[in-house]
């Protein structure tokens, strides 16, 4: 009678305690590709579950619920509510792309695409809200160049002089306090 009552615990406790796959696709909106996902990780109640491996993309969770999105340019909190309906999810890619130029007197560059920005530029988010507004003269800021939160509040105004040199920054909370200038 033992044996039986701790079987059908066992099998009982099994079938309720499945692990969860979830995984993360990028869509490109310059080539229209869909791309697996990237390093990322999920975190609840302060413990981390990664991405399994660069072939899989996807985490193994312990169960349904909200989760923080963290991973490699994600620079803002993203809130991943998962359910027995959601367990996977598509983020749309900039258009407009910061690219890191070591070899330039400019440090950064912008790209629309494949295109170097030239004159005002905007960028949006999947959910129609505007991530980045600036001006530029080929993939080079000059003037001022706003970056926003998902919800359309400020997060960043900088100042670039007519060379391309970052001459003030001031970083803002989601709550529309200055964080840093």
């Amino acid at each position: 009678m033992k044996l039986t009552t701790l079987i059908l615990l066992f099998f009982t406790i099994s079938s309720f305690s499945q692990e969860i796959k979830y995984s993360i696709t990028i869509e490109d909106p310059c080539s229209e590709r869909i791309e697996k996902g990237f390093d990322y990780c999920l975190e609840k109640n302060g413990i981390k579950y990664c991405a399994t491996s660069k072939e899989n993309r996807f985490v193994i969770l312990p169960d349904y619920g909200e989760y923080k999105l963290t991973g490699k340019g994600i620079e803002e909190l993203y809130i991943v509510k998962i359910n027995k309906l959601v367990n996977s999810e598509t983020f749309k890619a900039p258009k407009i792309r910061e690219y890191y130029v070591s070899h330039s007197k400019h440090n950064y560059l912008f790209r629309n695409c494949d295109t170097l920005c030239n004159e005002i530029e905007t960028d949006y988010y999947s959910n129609g809200k505007v991530r980045l507004r600036a001006e530029f003269v080929n993939g080079i800021v000059v003037g001022e160049l706003k970056k926003y939160y998902r919800n359309g509040k400020i997060k960043e105004v900088s100042i670039y002089d007519k060379d391309g040199f970052l001459t003030k920054k001031t970083l803002f909370t989601e709550n529309g306090e200055i964080k840093n200038e």
